[in-house]
């Protein structure tokens, strides 16, 4: 992901971390980052609703944004599908340049494909 610090990730980025990976958070990173990154709380409302303190807060999301980094590292998921779209994108703009029309129905579907969500 071409992340080497934790500072370095922007709140899309970590954002689309979890929408690869929360599954493998403890339930409990997963609800915190979710309320910090989805939901915009801010870290006091977290620690209101948690029955934590502020810094018990940030410290969970930071573990837990760690933790989304070390596994991106290891399977690379959203890099793969930043430079698919990336890809996909390049065919799109040469396929209707070309005006291919079957070939552009075929890279709408593999382009809904790749990107359900």
């Amino acid at each position: 992901m071409d992340i080497t610090k934790q500072n370095d990730l922007s709140h899309t980025d970590v954002c689309l971390l979890l929408d690869f990976y929360s599954g493998i958070l403890t339930s409990r990173q997963k609800d915190l980052l979710s309320l910090y990154y989805n939901d915009d709380w801010s870290l006091s409302e977290i620690a209101e609703m948690d029955g934590a303190t502020r810094q018990a807060v940030h410290s969970v999301i930071r573990r837990g944004v760690k933790r989304l980094v070390e596994i991106e590292d290891n399977l690379g998921l959203v890099e793969q599908h930043r430079e698919l779209n990336q890809l996909l994108e390049k065919i799109k703009i040469k396929v209707k340049d070309e005006n291919y029309v079957n070939l552009n129905s075929l890279l709408e579907l593999f382009d809904h494909c790749l990107n359900r969500s």
